[in-house]
């Protein structure tokens, strides 16, 4: 039979679950990532000692006093990458509202279909199609054909016998409208601005632990690991934020907070 050597000292210290992932510019605009799996608070520092000949260890300290918060990401969201990744990146909205192409060219050779280089986003054919060789305005059915390839992009060919020699070029207007999306673009940028990073953990009473590194850097880039095909885990990234002192907070809380509404 297993012995006990002692009892629960002070059971509100026992922590269970996970936590709340929180980074931001601030300690006001924190953004809470979601779902992740393995959220770890770390801190590390370099041992310092000065011994002497004749007296031994005369004095230990510290150097490199750093902090760290990581975790696997499963939300992929652009917008939330960008802010953790403190500015190096570029993001833009790319609206789903129809756009004009004027004077696109394409050559078309028998009976091949050419692709535009535009697509609906709904993998249909783009509207308001204008075909021109030279001067001369041609005709769907009579001169071209219209039709949607295996990836959703419109494509165009001749007709044998109509008014398009194998081998002319010619220019095609249209509209088409994309799918709403959003494109996110980095480097070239070298400089990280600080971020604010925290964990939060809630007990059944919604009493937190929580733990704020306040000036933080991403540790490395994108590492997004697709999993098989029937696998249960979808696609993640870690995330880990190192943080190191912040100079602008008084000596003894530069680098990060622990506050504890459970354990009193």
């Amino acid at each position: 039979m297993a012995r006990n050597m002692t009892t629960v000292q002070a059971g509100n210290t026992i922590r269970f679950g996970s936590a709340k992932f929180e980074v931001g510019p601030d300690i006001n605009s924190l953004i809470d990532l979601g779902a992740m799996n393995s959220i770890v608070f770390e801190e590390t520092w370099d041992e310092m000692t000065v011994t002497s000949d004749n007296a031994g260890v005369i004095k230990t300290g510290m150097s490199n006093h750093v902090a760290g918060i990581e975790g696997d990401l499963m939300e992929i969201n652009l917008a939330t990458l960008a802010t953790i990744r403190g500015g190096i990146d570029k993001i833009e909205d790319i609206a789903g509202t129809p756009k004009t192409i004027t004077n696109e060219a394409v050559t078309l050779s028998g009976q091949t279909q050419k692709r535009l280089l535009n697509k609906n986003g709904a993998g249909t054919v783009v509207t308001a199609v204008t075909v021109k060789k030279g001067a001369t305005t041609l005709v769907a059915g009579t001169d071209y054909i219209l039709a949607v390839d295996s990836a959703g992009f419109t494509v165009i060919a001749r007709v044998e016998g109509g008014g398009i020699t194998s081998g002319d070029a010619v220019t095609v207007n249209y509209t088409y409208t994309p799918l709403s999306a959003k494109r996110f673009l980095s480097g070239g940028i070298g400089t990280f601005k600080p971020r604010v990073a925290r964990i939060t953990n809630y007990d059944d009473a919604g009493k937190r632990f929580q733990i704020t590194i306040y000036k933080a850097t991403p540790e490395s880039g994108l590492n997004i690991t697709f999993p098989e095909a029937d696998a249960e885990d979808p696609a993640m990234t870690t995330i880990r934020m190192n943080g190191t002192l912040d100079a602008n907070r008084a000596v003894g809380e530069q680098l990060f907070e622990i506050y504890d509404e459970q354990g009193v």
